[in-house]
């Protein structure tokens, strides 16, 4: 068992700022999925009745498996702008009972929603008020909708960060938002996408000149209206898994940066959220503000690289990996989580989470496993 003489908030904050810890901070990356089948749920009924259902089932995991120490994300609602309740074109979401089996993970289709004549009016207006006219033609919402829609989601963020808050746990990120590749890749599709950066790589950089500016914006607003001062940046398409590191100095890392440096400038934690595998591109990270950021990786990248290069540094957070959730055994769970702890988190520097979001197939006694040995396995004090 460790002694404990720090609080959560306290020990949360100690990894993120590279200071000493008692012991490894505990925050799984957690949507409405695994909590609502572990309390006997469908996927249906938890995302049909997200507040009445879906959300205090999170709630009663948490007690059940007695607590950890933090969120990175406050719980599984989203974080729109009420000022610009739009997020131009994207493919669609399909999901349980709704196009899927009642107990089916929801999926989603991705589609050349965006066109190159879209590039244009983006280079032309900016990529808010592009988003803008697209909700004006597309939407079958009045605006008043919209932000209405906006403002529920914003208000049922807050009573999550409130309900962590009241338990003395800290929620680290206060606003989602993707960089301008990942933002394009997905709008575009990855396969015209990937085409257009070689055909019409000029435009795609105007493009994205255009966009990051109001990307920071809208942001900071959002982490405004939520009181916390931290932004989650989804990064998956930008990495070495998916392009050369000459496409990812041109089209990703330029614009990550100055997001970063643009939200750091405002006193915000910055939680790198890396899907896919990012090994390559680790050493750019070390240009980025010390002891501001999060690297939160999904079981891809090479965590043990990863603390090599970013050591004294960048916090890291993760990766135990899906398949170990959920075909694993409680005692493989905790000798991974070990082997996590004595390397990735000797000293400070470290969170012990999921990789990527808890999977809805992970099993209750390999979550307890995972929640467990963090709390009571540091062999560093």
């Amino acid at each position: 068992m460790v002694k404990e003489t720090m609080t959560p908030r306290e020990r949360i904050w100690a990894a993120v700022k590279l200071e000493p810890y008692d012991r490894v901070p505990v925050a799984p990356l957690l949507d409405v999925m695994f909590p609502a089948r572990h309390k006997g749920l469908t996927l249906a009924e938890a995302f049909a009745d997200y507040r009445g259902k879906g959300w205090p089932a999170m709630v009663d995991l948490f007690d059940d498996v007695g607590g950890w120490d933090g969120f990175i994300l406050p719980g599984y609602s989203q974080s729109p702008n009420p000022g610009h309740p739009a997020a131009g074109r994207t493919g669609r979401m399909i999901y349980p009972g709704k196009g899927l089996p009642a107990d089916s993970p929801p999926q989603y289709i991705e589609t050349e929603s965006m066109t190159i004549e879209d590039y244009d009016r983006i280079i032309e207006i900016g990529y808010r008020k592009w988003a803008d006219e697209v909700r004006e033609r597309t939407s079958p919402f009045p605006l008043e909708k919209s932000i209405a829609w906006a403002e529920r989601q914003i208000a049922q963020y807050r009573k999550e960060i409130a309900t962590w808050e009241e338990r003395g746990l800290p929620t680290l990120v206060g606003a989602s938002v993707n960089s301008p590749l990942m933002a394009l890749s997905t709008s575009r599709s990855m396969t015209a996408f990937a085409l257009d950066i070689h055909r019409i790589p000029d435009k795609v950089e105007a493009v994205m000149d255009a966009m990051v500016d109001d990307l920071i914006e809208s942001t900071i607003e959002v982490a405004r209206l939520t009181g916390v001062p931290g932004a989650f940046l989804v990064l998956e398409r930008g990495g070495c898994f998916y392009f050369p590191l000459k496409v990812f100095e041109r089209f990703e890392y330029p614009y990550v940066k100055k997001m970063v440096e643009a939200f750091v400038a405002e006193g915000m934690i910055v939680d790198l959220h890396f899907d896919q595998d990012w090994t390559l591109n680790l050493p750019y990270l070390l240009d980025l503000p010390a002891r501001m950021c999060i690297c939160e990786l999904d079981s891809k990248t090479d965590i043990f690289k990863a603390k090599e290069i970013l050591k004294d540094h960048m916090c890291i957070a993760g990766d135990v990996p899906a398949g170990l959730q959920a075909l694993g055994t409680p005692g493989e769970m905790e000798e991974y989580c070990k082997q996590l702890i004595d390397v990735v988190g000797k000293d400070t520097g470290f969170i012990l989470s999921s990789g990527c979001t808890v999977a809805a197939d992970c099993t209750y006694d390999n979550f307890k496993a995972m929640v467990d040995t963090g709390r009571n396995y540091y062999p560093h004090g």
